[in-house]
């Protein structure tokens, strides 16, 4: 009697729809921004052979900054203020020379704001006294010299800190 009709299914052509999405892919790639590395640019002391001889160094030379787990800042056991830092680095730096050593002990509960922070305040203290330097030598702030003066700054003011992390009873290891 009836004849049974066979229903036909319709597929769907997904072809341009992948060639749409891989589109949109590339697109999405090319057009957002990566989230470049960010941290604190140091050059690290080359490796030297297993057996080191003590270094007596005068307690004079050293400016140790200390940095408790509330944030709080001290300077040889003094509390100090955020915007003082960079004053007192370069008074230290002025004043010891060459022989100057900038030691940060770190509580290990600290906030990585406030580690930034006191970093960038010495960074900074450390940027001006060369900026000065470059001045007093090459009559230009320190982007304006050639590499080969810039390194000579760098000899005649480096970065000496030292990185000390407290254990939790709030001494040094």
């Amino acid at each position: 009697m009836f004849a049974r009709r066979h229903r036909r299914s319709f597929g769907l052509n997904t072809t341009s729809t992948a060639d749409i999405s891989f589109v949109l892919l590339i697109f999405f790639l090319v057009t957002t921004s990566m989230d470049q590395n960010k941290g604190l640019v140091r050059q690290l002391p080359p490796m030297e052979p297993a057996e080191q001889t003590p270094t007596e160094v005068d307690r004079r030379d050293v400016l140790t900054f200390a940095l408790a787990a509330n944030g709080t800042v001290t300077v040889d056991g003094k509390p100090v203020a955020d915007k003082d830092v960079a004053a007192r680095v370069e008074q230290h730096v002025t004043s010891r020379g060459l022989r100057h050593i900038i030691a940060i002990d770190i509580d290990p509960d600290a906030e990585y704001q406030a580690y930034f922070q006191l970093q960038n305040s010495i960074v900074e203290a450390y940027r001006q006294l060369r900026d000065a330097e470059a001045r007093r030598r090459y009559g230009r702030p320190m982007k304006g010299c050639t590499a080969a003066e810039r390194d000579q700054v760098r000899q005649a003011c480096p970065q000496r800190i030292v990185e000390n992390y407290m254990e939790k009873g709030g001494s040094r290891p």
